[in-house]
């Protein structure tokens, strides 16, 4: 609005000065006719002279008829009105502006878009009293070539309709260029606009993402500073529960070899290895090392370390490994609890002769599959909660543990298949990021 409304102004002040220029001109162009026909009259006519009234009424007559004038008006030097050609041009008064600049012996002219025709002529019809009309008049001062003594002023009236054409299409231009530099304005200031919101929307955008990551990286800060103090709480105690471990070990092996002693036995030793995972786990996430480790060296791992577990209990173990999807050491230490979690809940679903398959054919998913005789009904509704087990010494906490440590690395871990020929876990590993 504001750059619409400065270039209407413009347009408004560009016109008036123009408009202006132009009448200014016409004056002086009929000024300087005015003078060469003087001094042509008085070279051709032999007593002739500019000071006398009635001489400048034969050369204004003469100018008149040459100029297409309706008629003219004669005033002295003082501005006096003294006769009028011809008799139906009204008699009439001089404006201050235009005796001003007749005595500067400077020309004049004034468009009076509505005027009166009574005012400038002698039409005979009281009816046509207000009638209006466009009315030109140029006042022209009357002296002597080279001379600057001013012997008189001359009014001419012309009909205004050729001149006020000729503004109107001025007029018509000015606001066509006009409205052509407001829409190429607007559209550039609109273009320039639309690239400034859009820069600072882009910067909006950084903001918020800058904001969310300081906030993860905030919450990430906050997490690891927890978890690193209670990850030293616990290697504090797990190393308190070795020497403990070894001894009750010692005493086992040391007994008479009753079945119970050996129950026992194997429960402790299964106690040693859960003391070591927990320790390796805890080493991978608070040492500085980062290093890569691929999906079948981590299945090897496995199979290394869970062989004999599954031939103890008489379980044939299958490694189907096809993935070179690498991970960080952090990630592969979580994978490989849940992982020997689930296995060693598969070993005790299988009885003697049964098959355990861990497949990775998939980059991001890892199945852990038994041939026993599936889950009870029961068990599947509370699967995941802490005593959510059919086991009659179980605590039922192995997979509520097993699903928090997937989510710990963005993992999924859920039941497939449960039924009488056997089970089926799957772990959806979370999309690699850049």
């Amino acid at each position: 609005m504001v750059f619409g409304g400065a270039i209407w102004i413009a347009r408004n002040q560009l016109n008036n000065r123009i408009v202006g220029q132009i009448l200014d001109r016409q004056a002086e162009v009929l000024q300087a006719i005015a003078l060469v026909h003087q001094v042509g009259m008085i070279e051709s006519s032999a007593g002739l002279s500019m000071e006398n009234p009635a001489d400048q009424l034969l050369v204004m007559e003469e100018l008149s008829e040459l100029s297409g004038a309706l008629g003219f008006r004669l005033y002295s030097p003082e501005s006096d009105y003294l006769y009028s050609f011809p008799e139906t041009i009204t008699e009439g008064t001089l404006a201050a502006v235009q005796n001003v600049k007749a005595n500067a012996l400077d020309s004049s002219a004034s468009l009076h878009q509505y005027a009166r025709l009574k005012d400038w002529l002698i039409t005979g019809e009281e009816n046509n009293a207000e009638v209006t009309a466009p009315i030109l008049e140029i006042t022209l001062p009357l002296h002597v070539a080279e001379e600057e003594k001013l012997q008189g002023i001359a009014q001419l009236v012309f009909d205004g309709h050729d001149t006020l054409d000729d503004i109107g299409q001025l007029e018509k231009q000015i606001t066509t260029q006009s409205l052509f530099v407001f829409a190429a304005g607007a559209g550039l200031i609109a273009l320039v606009l639309g690239l400034s919101f859009r820069s600072l929307n882009q910067s909006h955008d950084r903001l918020i993402k800058r904001t969310v990551a300081l906030n993860e990286a905030n919450q990430a800060l906050a997490l690891s500073s927890k978890t690193t103090a209670i990850g030293g709480i616990t290697s504090h105690l797990m190393h308190g529960l070795r020497n403990p471990l070894a001894a009750l070990k010692t005493q086992l092996s040391d007994s008479t070899g009753s079945s119970l002693n050996q129950e026992g036995l194997e429960a402790v030793s299964r106690m040693e290895d859960l003391v070591d995972d927990v320790l390796r786990t805890l080493r991978e996430y608070q040492g500085g090392i980062v290093y890569q480790i691929t999906m079948n060296e981590l299945l090897g791992l496995f199979e290394n370390k869970f062989s004999p577990v599954a031939k103890k209990h008489s379980v044939n173990l299958r490694i189907e490994a096809s993935s070179e999807h690498e991970l960080e050491n952090k990630e592969a230490s979580l994978i490989l609890l849940i992982i020997e979690n689930l296995a060693h809940n598969a070993v005790e679903a299988c009885s003697a002769g049964g098959e355990l398959t861990i497949s990775a054919t998939d980059s991001r998913m890892i199945k852990v599959s038994d041939n026993g005789s599936g889950l009870p009904e029961e068990t599947k509704q509370r699967l995941f909660q802490p005593g959510g087990t059919s086991k009659e010494q179980g605590s039922g906490l192995g997979l509520a543990i097993s699903r928090q440590l997937a989510m710990a690395i963005d993992a999924e871990l859920r039941l497939a298949k449960s039924d009488e020929q056997g089970t089926t876990f799957e772990l959806r590993l979370a999309k690699q990021t850049n």
